[in-house]
């Protein structure tokens, strides 16, 4: 029985570490790094596995900050250091200020997964910020979030 748990959190932690190298390198991975799992103004999703093969997804993350305006602060620093690395983009801005950006990065190694960044400023102590990784395009991404708020 021992082996049995033994093996169990080996596989954890590989599954674990895997998803952590693939934001490695990224302004935004200290920030999915678990800080926000038990703050009360934060909203923290993580799902991978079968319910996202629809989407063409392997992995989705994201926060969703309410009245901590240092942080959305924090979260827009991080995404437009990784916004400059995006293979395709589109931002929407109100005035001179960007209201959501959606990303695509290039895969974390060759043969890899695209990979997503996603964020809405509500105001400015609100915001969510997605993390996404899989096969599919930003523009299928861009749809499918502005289909189900619509």
């Amino acid at each position: 029985m021992k082996l049995f748990y033994k093996i169990l959190i080996g596989c954890l932690l590989l599954t674990s570490l895997s998803a952590a190298r693939a934001q490695e390198g990224l302004a935004i991975a200290p920030l999915f790094s678990g800080q926000y799992n038990y703050d009360k103004q934060a909203v923290v999703v993580h799902i991978k596995g079968k319910k996202l093969e629809r989407y063409h997804l392997s992995l989705f993350r994201s926060i969703t900050l309410t009245d901590r305006p240092d942080d959305v602060a924090l979260f827009e620093a991080a995404v437009r250091s990784d916004s400059s690395k995006a293979e395709n983009s589109e931002t929407v801005k109100s005035g001179d200020n960007t209201v959501a950006g959606y990303y695509q990065l290039p895969p974390a190694s060759s043969g890899e997964e695209n990979r997503f960044i996603l964020f809405r400023k509500l105001s400015p102590g609100d915001a969510t910020l997605i993390y996404l990784e899989g096969r599919t395009q930003l523009d299928r991404l861009i749809n499918l979030f502005i289909k189900k708020k619509q």
